[in-house]
């Protein structure tokens, strides 16, 4: 039987050795390549065309949405799992739409990754239990609504990019020309539309819709 070629695309040295590691056991499996940068998972996966790519979503320099967006347009036969220590469904969806055919977290265990790999390589479709316990805890209701980044307006979004870099409000005023209560208001908006209490929430949220790691 021919074995599966694996392109790892992780920035995390310890991480991606230890996934090498372990789907290099498998005898269904051949890790062909393993990048730290997306960059150069566009370019390896073009080169060496690999069965799966496992894509890491907070990679840089530009995140593994994109990095998925880029290989499966030019690699339509690559098969991407992404991979994430987040299981939010605005960004498993994000990766899916970005063209993945699969989504696991960190979390997923040593099988759950065989099974996804084996699965999106027969042309199928796959989600981590962590991701489809949270899913049905969102249809059911018992689980609360995420926040979406998406709601804010280009206003509020360059107030939290600010916030994010660390400028007070003061600062924010100065810079985007508006009156300190303006932006205090906005500030306000920003946590009552996403249901977050704090800056420090909204520092995190920010990061990871722009594939920083937090």
């Amino acid at each position: 039987m021919e074995k599966i070629r694996i392109l790892i695309a992780e920035d995390h040295k310890l991480i991606r050795e230890t996934w090498a590691y372990v789907l290099q056991g498998n005898p269904s499996f051949e890790v062909v390549a393993t990048c730290c940068n997306s960059e150069e998972a566009v370019i390896q996966t073009r080169e060496l065309k690999p069965d799966v790519v496992l894509m890491d979503i907070s990679i840089q320099p530009f995140d593994g949405f994109e990095a998925t967006g880029r290989i499966t347009a030019e690699c339509p036969s690559v098969r991407v799992i992404g991979l994430s220590m987040h299981s939010q469904l605005t960004y498993v969806k994000k990766m899916l739409r970005s063209g993945a055919s699969g989504y696991l977290t960190k979390n997923s265990s040593r099988e759950e990754m065989y099974h996804a790999i084996l699965t999106v390589h027969r042309g199928g479709s796959f989600t981590c239990e962590e991701v489809q316990l949270r899913s049905t805890l969102s249809v059911t209701g018992e689980a609360e609504e995420e926040p979406d980044i998406t709601r804010l307006t280009m206003r509020e979004m360059q107030i939290s990019h600010c916030i994010r870099d660390g400028l007070s409000s003061k600062e924010i005023a100065a810079m985007l020309k508006l009156s300190l209560k303006t932006v205090e208001v906005h500030r306000h908006n920003i946590l009552k539309k996403l249901k977050i209490k704090n800056a420090t929430s909204l520092v995190k949220l920010v990061n990871l819709s722009q594939g920083y790691r937090v």
